[in-house]
């Protein structure tokens, strides 16, 4: 099994489970990514392999960023073009995973969505491919562009044209959040989170006397020096007025921006893994990352989304269909958290989709089937 993904955490953690699964049925599975990830693969406890060279997430999408309701306006349509941020990642790694693959010679190829370097390996190396998915799946608004389908990204390996179906989706995502199914076949998987390394702090051990509210902003987010942005200080601000307990997790060198913060606001000194926090959360504010989303999800917890990019705001708004939450603003957060808290159809919702979620199968089971399914 080679598992490819970009060096981005928050793109390699979905298919932690899967991978951890593979690895119990007997497999030989290796993920093969950037330099930068190679130490959060193997501390997740799955061989790593370095292809390709590394590359600056937030340069590379900078144009993306704080700009969902420009691009709308304009009515700019998202595409996979020659010179966009999808193409360069798959340019930066493409040749190197190739080389691995006919090394390496796996049985199948799996990838995350937008990881164009997994499909073209796939098909040089004439395997199945599967797309492992991170939430809804905002991809298939995406289309890519001719100039890419039949561009030098296969050329260069003989291929005529790119790929663009799969042989397997694996879709860890409730159908009430989800869009409809393309041509591809899909298997539900039930979202099991993985939020990198998980230690459990003393404070949490005990449950909290008011109801607790995290507030979090994802991996991206918390390393952009723009308040229009990484809006968790000004959101923790507000909610120090309610008669809750907030506690922020974020990279922990975001805290120089959480000053003069009155004691009700509890930021955690070292990076906490949001599936150790959020059972305990009446309540989580955050940015509307497919990880973190998912991640509330499958704790049942009313989620307010205040969205900075398109795939967030595609997260916000197929998460507040559902009713167990909404899309917020900053400047009406903490009315907005008090209105959560006392919402019983919201907490009734996000415990059916929690409730779903546990009924799909697991990543272990998945694996185990993946040779018959395929």
């Amino acid at each position: 099994m080679l598992i490819s993904t970009w060096a981005w955490r928050s793109h390699y953690y979905p298919l932690v489970p899967l991978a951890w699964g593979l690895l119990a049925a007997g497999h030989e599975v290796r993920v093969a990514t950037q330099p930068a990830l190679v130490p959060a693969v193997t501390a997740s406890g799955v061989p790593a392999v370095a292809v390709g060279r590394d590359l600056d997430f937030t340069e590379v999408f900078a144009g993306m960023i704080g700009r969902v309701a420009d691009r709308e306006a304009d009515g700019v349509e998202a595409a996979i073009t020659a010179d966009g941020g999808v193409v360069r990642y798959a340019e930066a790694m493409v040749d190197d995973l190739v080389a691995f693959g006919r090394a390496f010679r796996p049985d199948v190829v799996v990838h995350e969505p937008f990881n164009l370097a997994g499909a073209v390996a796939a098909q040089v190396l004439r395997v199945p491919v599967v797309k492992h998915l991170w939430a809804a799946d905002f991809t298939e608004m995406v289309p890519v562009e001719e100039a890419v389908a039949t561009g030098d990204l296969v050329r260069r390996f003989g291929l005529e044209r790119l790929r663009t179906d799969s042989d397997l989706v694996v879709d860890p995502c409730p159908p009430a959040m989800q869009l409809p199914a393309g041509s591809s076949p899909r298997q539900p998987v039930r979202f099991v989170p993985y939020n990198g390394i998980a230690e459990v702090p003393d404070w949490l051990l005990a449950p909290p006397g008011r109801p607790r509210v995290c507030v979090t902003w994802g991996t991206l987010m918390s390393e952009l020096d723009d308040q229009d942005v990484f809006l968790a200080p000004r959101v923790a601000k507000a909610l120090s007025g309610l008669d809750v307990d907030v506690v922020v997790t974020t990279d922990p060198r975001a805290h120089p921006k959480f000053a003069d913060l009155p004691s009700t606001v509890h930021i955690a000194q070292k990076q906490l893994a949001l599936h150790l926090l959020l059972p305990s959360c009446a309540a989580v504010v955050h940015q509307g990352g497919a990880g973190t989303t998912m991640t509330a999800l499958a704790a049942g917890v009313p989620q307010l989304i205040l969205p900075s990019v398109a795939d967030q705001q595609f997260n916000a708004g197929q998460l507040a269909a559902t009713g167990a939450g909404a899309i917020g603003a900053v400047d009406k957060v903490a009315e907005q958290v008090a209105d959560l808290l006392t919402d019983n159809a919201v907490r009734a919702a996000a415990a059916e989709l929690a409730g779903e979620n546990a009924q799909r199968p697991t990543p272990g089971q998945v694996a185990a089937e993946l040779p018959r399914l395929l």
